[in-house]
């Protein structure tokens, strides 16, 4: 069995959007030798081992003693590779166990004494979980690729099967590229349903002026969330994009590029525009290889977002905007270097807007020892989201919302064989609340009285300093020190220090963990049993 024990920590958000939170895939054996498994975006290994799926029916004065925040995962296995006839071959498969969790009912008898019931219920069966990919290349630089993935779950149980067959199509000098793909994907059980998602993309690829064209339709019915990652369906869109590049380095620039791209999103039910952007970007490296960037963006429609009501069929209307940014990053052959990237977002609508920047220096004091210090700043004002529903209202708020991320990476190599890794990572974010509204059927927001708190403070920390010894090839002993604390409430409090202080007080946690790996040569592994 894989171990996952000390992979790298989730980088989490406080998230008031209607969709989950896509994480990076910190474990090894997920990351490794996995180009076959990314063809046609179809998967999403943190589905694998993640929280259960299915929440249990509660009775009145029921409740659950914990629920788990991942399923162990019992068994996994990939294989991937390619012949001398250009065919790769890819093979996953992953079985996690049946997760159950304890429901306690305490109920008082006639002689008023307490009694607890208790119950279990499955929030996961056991499941496996598999993709399989065949990627045929040919003409040198041309492909046909089937893929499958597939989650079936013991029991009465929702099953989900997703096939897709993609194609990538170059001329011989690589001067024009044809693309496309058809997913199709199937859900049984309780529900069963069926939808398809179809791209397909021309482009340019060589010279100085480059463009490319594509378009995109998903159905409403398209759903490969059980082993993907998936958020909007029933949508169609179109987009294009031209630049321009220099190939050679002239007498100020070593690259220099600027960029046209228009995006235009369309619901299919009603036609309405879902989302829409012009953007053009002029960017380049300079003769001491710095590189600057910027960019301005205009969205010249309103936006009817079917999504952020939670309830189907409901929408509502976001105003025009416009936004920019600038990037600057200095050459890293330098011992000092910076990254800054100030940005801001402004609507049409009155006091609706949002600014920001993020800086990043980084020192490399020797050969042995760097360091790499990034401050997040992003402050909404007005910002405008649900917060809660009733059986008779959607309500909505207009609020401010500030967010600061501090972190800290670094590294220290005794030799090519050892070295010492710190990374830390501090994350506040909170969102006050000013004014309430009801969403009214027109997707237009009427102000209202409403009484609940529902402002959002939140805090993470994490800290992670590790040590790791490579003592053969393919073989480490890895010792990690860890400690991480969560905090959330509805009480704002501005005061940094406050928030950090109560942050660490009473919640942080320690791990020290120790693994080893011992990599096994299979010529030299024969050897042994032979003189055996």
């Amino acid at each position: 069995m894989p171990d996952f024990g000390q992979t790298k920590f989730d980088n989490v958000v406080l998230n008031l959007g209607p969709f989950e939170q896509q994480f990076n895939e910190n474990r090894p054996f997920f990351t490794e030798g996995t180009d076959l498994f990314s063809k046609g975006n179809l998967l999403y290994t943190r589905r694998i081992g993640a929280a259960p799926l299915f929440n249990p029916q509660l009775d009145d004065n029921e409740t659950i003693a914990e629920f788990p925040s991942t399923v162990n995962l019992l068994n996994a296995v990939k294989i991937s590779g390619r012949n001398s006839d250009g065919l790769g071959i890819g093979f996953l498969n992953a079985i996690t166990e049946k997760t159950d969790v304890i429901i306690k009912k305490n109920t008082t008898n006639s002689a008023n004494e307490v009694i607890t019931e208790e119950r279990k219920e499955t929030v996961s069966p056991l499941t496996n979980y598999n993709v399989t990919v065949l990627d045929q290349r040919f003409n040198q630089n041309s492909s046909v690729t089937f893929i499958n993935t597939n989650v079936t779950r013991n029991g009465d149980y929702r099953d989900a099967n997703v096939t897709g067959l993609l194609f990538d199509l170059n001329t011989k000098k690589n001067t024009f590229n044809l693309s496309g793909d058809m997913k199709m994907s199937s859900i049984y059980g309780s529900e069963i349903k069926s939808g398809y998602n179809t791209s397909l993309n021309f482009a340019e690829t060589s010279g100085k002026i480059r463009f490319s064209a594509s378009g995109n339709y998903v159905s409403n019915d398209y759903d490969n969330n059980d082993l993907g990652i998936n958020f909007q369906t029933n949508y169609s869109t179109l987009s294009s994009n031209v630049n321009y590049r220099i190939l050679n380095p002239t007498k100020f620039f070593n690259t220099l590029r600027i960029n046209l791209s228009s995006y235009m999103e369309y619901n299919n039910t009603t036609g309405r525009i879902q989302g829409n952007n012009f953007n053009i970007n002029l960017g380049g490296n300079n003769k001491a290889n710095h590189y600057i960037s910027a960019s301005f963006g205009y969205n010249p429609f309103k936006n009817y977002d079917y999504y952020e009501s939670r309830q189907n069929g409901k929408f509502v209307i976001y105003p025009e905007s416009y936004n920019g940014n600038i990037y600057l990053s200095t050459n890293y052959n330098n011992k000092f270097a910076i990254d800054i990237n100030p940005f801001f977002t402004n609507t049409l609508e009155k006091n609706r807007y949002n600014y920001g920047m993020s800086i990043s220096p980084r020192y490399r004091f020797s050969d042995k020892l760097s360091l790499v210090y990034s401050l997040n700043l992003n402050k909404q004002f007005n910002n405008v989201g649900y917060i809660d529903n009733d059986a008779v209202s959607i309500y909505f708020a207009k609020r401010n919302r500030d967010t600061y991320t501090n972190s800290l990476t670094g590294k220290y190599s005794i030799n090519s064989n050892m070295n010492f890794n710190l990374s830390i990572r501090h994350y506040w974010s909170l969102a006050e609340n000013n004014s309430f509204l009801i969403l009214n059927d027109d997707g237009t927001l009427t102000e209202t009285i409403y009484t609940k708190n529902k402002n959002s403070n939140f805090s993470t920390w994490n800290l992670d300093l590790s040590y790791s010894w490579w003592f053969t090839p393919g073989s480490q002993v890895s010792i990690l020190y860890r400690n991480n604390a969560a905090t959330f409430d509805r009480t704002i409090n501005n005061d940094f220090a406050d928030n950090f202080s109560n942050l660490l007080s009473d919640n942080l946690s320690h791990v020290l963990s120790v693994s080893v790996r011992y990599y096994i040569d299979y010529n030299e592994a024969k050897n042994w049993f032979k003189k055996a």
